[in-house]
Order: C-alpha cells, then structure tokens, then sequence
C-alpha cells in the first residue's frame, strides 16, 4: 500500500501526505483554467453543429456531388457530435477529481488530437476544411499549458497527425472519404498533398509562436499584479490584506488535516527614538533591514520551482507577522528567539552603515533597537483568527512589559525559551 502511495505522489501535484497552501492555490488554478477550456468546447461544438445542419438543410443540393453521398457522409457528423458531446459531458464531470494529476492536461490534449485528426479524415482528408481545428487545439494547450515547450509540442504533434494521416489515405492504407463541394482527386496529388501539409504545419506553428507570446506576457504582468496586490512596497513582505487570507486559509488547512501552526508578532523596540534621532528615511530603511533578516529565517521547499513555506508580512507600521504552518508551540518558540537574537546583533548596526558613515557609535552608544516577539500555536491558544493573533499580540505586548528584546509565548507569565532575557532596551 506505501508503495502505491508513494507512486501516487510522484504523479500529481502534491509533494506530501497533507497538500500546502501553494499546491492547493495551484490546484484551484489549474481547475479554474481546465473548467474555461471545458466551457469554451461546448460553445465550439454547438456553433460547427448550428453549421453543419444549415449547410446541409440548405446547400447540400447545390453540390454537384450531391448523388454520390453515402450513409457515412450522413452518419458520421452526427456520430461526431454525440461522440464529442458525450467526452465533453464525461470530463466536465469527472476532472475535478482527476485535474491534481500532473500530466492530465498533456493527456488530454494528446486525446483531443486523436479526435481531430478522425474528424479531419472523416471531413475529407486532405480536402477537409477540419483542420483549422488543429490550431484551435493549439490555443488549448497555450491557455492551460504553463510551459511554451508543450504548446510548441501540440503543434508539432497536430503537424505530425495531419501528415501521417495524409500519408495513410495516398497509399490507400485508410480509403479517403470524398465529400460534395470538393474536387476529391486532388486526395492522390502528391504534390497537393504535401503543399497542403506544409501549409497546416506551418500555421499551426505560427498559431502556436502568437498564443505562446501573448499568454506568456499575460502570465508575467499577471505575477507582476498579484505582487503589488499582496505584497508591502516599502519591505517586499506580504501586506496586511494578504495575510489575513493566508492565515484564514492556513487555519482551515490545519483543521482539515489535524496540523500544526504557529504564528509570530513581532514589534520594533523603540522605533519612534529611532525615527526620532535619524529620520523617517532612516526608519524606512531600518524596517527593510528586518524585513530582510525574516527572510533569511523563513523555510523553503526543496521543490523546483522553489516557494516560502512559512509567510513573512508586515502587519502595520513597525510590527510584523511570521504564519509557520506545520510548526508546533515549542518550534515557534526557537524560530522566534533565533529572528530576536538576528536582529539585535544585526540590525542596527546595518542601518548605520547604510544610512550614515558617523552613525555607528551613536547607535551603539544612544539608541538599541531590537525586537520583542509574541508567539501563538493552534490549537493550544485558539482555533480562530482573533483568537490567534490576540494570543500573539498579548504575549509580544508582556515581552515589552517585561523589558523588551525578548520572546514569550502566549498564556506564560515567563519568557519563552532559555535564551531570553533581560536587557536595557
């Protein structure tokens, strides 16, 4: 069973037993974009068959062809549509449980490439006006696809499906389907039939070069969006917004799964006699420093491409906010303390040397700043947002009652781990 499980793992998105915010995000996006291409196939299929039943209701007498259709020319469209419509119908109901799947998309392009290409034989070879379809399979794969290299690689196999296919039907392999409105000997041309195969190849190529480009502009200013959305100008942490629905979202995962979570407040000690002494410019550069030290102290996933596990923000003003999924009361406390000692020891000391060459000794001398830290953990002290950040809050708030640059936890009357102490701040 461990080893069915662990093969599992290997082909979907999710990297552990209990799936991160990140995977999860991603999984909701990737539904999202299959369910638009899912409802776009629909309104494709009811236009070619608001098509094919004018066209035959009212011109199929005006082709001189008219006497040589067959059942197959009868039955075959409509075998199509319920065909179509019945796949369509079955993977709108059925994706949602599949779509964590890493390749299902691949998959499902490679299937739909099967689809076109029997349309494209059954609508004439190599006298079909079908193929268009193949570029519209290509816009597919650049709207769900994030790579260009699978886009590029659906064209490549709608150019190699089209050829084989038309290879089959000259040598007589497959017998051609001739179809009215159509001169059908040009199906034994081989030169018709390699222009005709060059020319789908080629634009299918360039559909593909265009789609790729513009979804991968729209991704990247996308992401450049989203940062100013969620992140803080000054610091580059998330925002307040931003963390509130992290954490919300952090909170249900843990309840959803039976895990841990801890959250660190963290405040500036001082920071107004900060301000005061060396100005707002120098404050401002002074929170980028802290921020810059959170970051050093954050974990990462191992995966590529790599993102934060734990969520740094800046909660207002000079406090920030560290969420720590899967980190348990006494993991809180030690990543807590290692952040305060970081910041005593370096911080000040770096705003000096960035903002002013004579500021060293002042600060040493006149103004310490450092931090104070309040940790929280569910579900010892909530299973709530407020009752979380209150814990948290109250705690960073008896550290600065207690002589500031240290670290408590949340419902102790004492400093929280052994290296906290006592100092002149």
């Amino acid at each position: 069973m461990t080893f069915f499980r662990e093969q599992w793992k290997k082909i979907t998105i999710f990297t552990g037993d209990v799936p991160t915010t990140e995977e999860l995000e991603l999984l909701k996006e990737n539904r999202e974009r299959v369910g638009m291409v899912i409802r776009a196939r629909w309104v494709l299929l009811m236009l070619l068959t608001a098509y094919g039943v004018i066209v035959h209701i009212f011109f199929q007498h005006e082709s001189a062809d008219f006497d040589s259709l067959t059942i197959v020319h009868l039955v075959a469209p409509f075998a199509a549509v319920l065909f179509v419509a019945a796949y369509n119908a079955s993977f709108q109901y059925t994706y949602r449980r599949f779509v964590q799947i890493r390749s299902l998309n691949q998959v499902q392009l490679l299937f739909d490439l099967v689809i076109v290409t029997v349309m494209v034989h059954f609508s004439g070879g190599a006298v079909s006006w079908f193929w268009t379809m193949y570029m519209v399979l290509t816009l597919e794969a650049a709207l769900i696809m994030d790579k260009k290299s699978d886009t590029y690689a659906i064209a490549l196999g709608g150019a190699v499906a089209f050829g084989g296919l038309l290879t089959f039907e000259f040598h007589g392999i497959i017998p051609p389907v001739p179809m009215p409105f159509e001169n059908n000997a040009l199906q034994q041309i081989f030169s018709y039939v390699m222009i005709k195969w060059a020319w789908v190849a080629i634009t299918n190529f360039c559909v593909a070069y265009v789609a790729a480009f513009i979804m991968d502009t729209v991704r990247r200013r996308e992401a450049v969006l989203r940062e100013m959305v969620v992140k803080d100008s000054l610091t580059n942490l998330y925002n307040r917004h931003y963390f509130f629905y992290r954490f919300n979202s952090e909170i249900q995962r843990a309840k959803r799964y039976g895990r841990t979570l801890s959250l660190l407040m963290l405040d500036v000690d001082d920071f107004k006699e900060f301000n005061d002494k060396y100005g707002h410019l120098a404050g401002d550069r002074f929170l980028k420093v802290v921020a810059e030290i959170m970051q050093t102290h954050i974990r990462r996933s191992d995966d590529v491409p790599s993102y934060e596990v734990d969520v740094a923000c800046r909660y207002g003003g000079e406090e920030f906010a560290i969420i720590l999924p899967e980190a348990s009361s006494p993991q809180g406390m030690i990543a807590a303390e290692r952040l305060r000692g970081r910041i005593e020891t370096t911080g000040p000391l770096a705003v000096a040397e960035r903002i002013r060459q004579q500021i060293e000794e002042e600060v040493r001398g006149e103004v310490r700043v450092t931090v104070s830290i309040g940790v929280s953990s569910y579900p010892e002290h909530g299973v709530e947002i407020e009752s979380l950040i209150r814990a948290a809050d109250d705690a960073m708030y008896r550290a600065k009652r207690a002589g500031k640059n240290r670290v408590f936890m949340a419902g102790k009357d004492s400093p929280g781990g052994p290296s906290s102490r006592r100092t002149n701040g």
